[in-house]
């Protein structure tokens, strides 16, 4: 009891059980978790999180070097600003949302 290393400390991840099953998961992620638009907000529901962050993702592949930290930052705002609360910015806004969510309401 109390171990570390017991079933309760097994995740499963992309329909796989296990430690490190993680891995082949991330594997297509391109999101760099050392900046700040990458770490979870502290009122931040750990679904609006994991969400928040294949929003990062597909932007990130999508845009390539066309897009600074600080837009990906704003974008990531936004994105839960829309997604979450309802909130509804200009069409260029819109339309970068929607292209990587197409959950995104027109």
């Amino acid at each position: 009891f109390g171990s570390s290393f017991g079933p309760s400390r097994l995740r499963v991840v992309g329909g796989h059980c296990g430690r490190g099953s993680f891995i082949p998961a991330m594997s297509d992620f391109t999101v760099d978790f050392t900046k700040s638009y990458a770490r979870r907000r502290p009122d931040e529901p750990r679904s609006h999180y994991s969400s928040r962050l294949k929003f990062i993702n597909a932007l990130i592949k999508g845009e390539a070097s066309n897009i600074t930290d600080e837009r990906i930052e704003v974008l990531s705002h936004c994105y839960s600003n829309v997604k979450y609360l309802s909130n509804v910015y200009g069409p260029d806004i819109m339309d970068m949302l929607r292209k990587y969510d197409p959950e995104i309401p027109s």
